[in-house]
């Protein structure tokens, strides 16, 4: 199952996606966490390690992956619920590095996460709201959201969920029947 959480910044979305998440794991699974956002300053560091102190009492088995989401599968089991937190810092990390912007990340990003959605039991992402403003940015920003948007469509197309968290409040698009048999709401 895959269940697609959108939000915008400080909207609860992760704090949603790491419950259920952790409803939805089963005996025979673990709890995966994969956290992609790769800290640039100290108020990078500081969300890092909230999100850390939050997810502790769920036990969550933490992989760091910044880039490469596919590269995670070996370390995966199919009874495993995996959270991935979040789409937003994936592909900022597949987009910008100090040598390049590569504005091809699409593709790569999509099949990554559906390989991991077809080797496990339960896929919770986690992705930001980013498109409500009408401030015209330049090429790179509007490249970078560009790019999300048509993964979160992406995500949103194959996902049996899909949700989005304004201030913990849940506003369901799809599969609100799944949601209330999971007792997720």
């Amino acid at each position: 199952m895959i269940i697609f959480i959108s939000g915008g910044s400080k909207s609860g979305k992760s704090k949603i996606a790491e419950s259920w998440a952790s409803k939805l794991n089963s005996k025979d699974g673990r709890l995966v966490y994969l956290a992609t956002m790769k800290p640039y300053d100290n108020e990078d560091l500081k969300r890092i390690e909230k999100h850390i102190e939050n997810r502790e009492k769920y036990n969550f088995i933490t992989y760091e992956i910044h880039k490469n989401i596919e590269n995670i599968i070996n370390n995966l089991k199919k009874d495993d619920t995996v959270l991935l937190d979040s789409v937003t810092s994936l592909v900022t990390n597949e987009m910008f590095s100090k040598e390049e912007v590569n504005f091809d990340v699409i593709d790569k990003i999509l099949k990554g996460i559906y390989e991991i959605s077809k080797s496990i039991k339960n896929l919770v992402v986690v992705s930001d709201y980013v498109f409500s403003d009408s401030i015209v940015y330049d090429k790179f920003t509007e490249g970078f959201r560009k790019n999300l948007g048509v993964i979160n469509r992406g995500i949103a197309t194959e996902a049996d969920a899909v949700c989005e968290s304004l201030y913990e409040n849940i506003i369901i698009y799809k599969g609100e029947e799944l949601l209330k048999y999971e007792k997720l709401i």
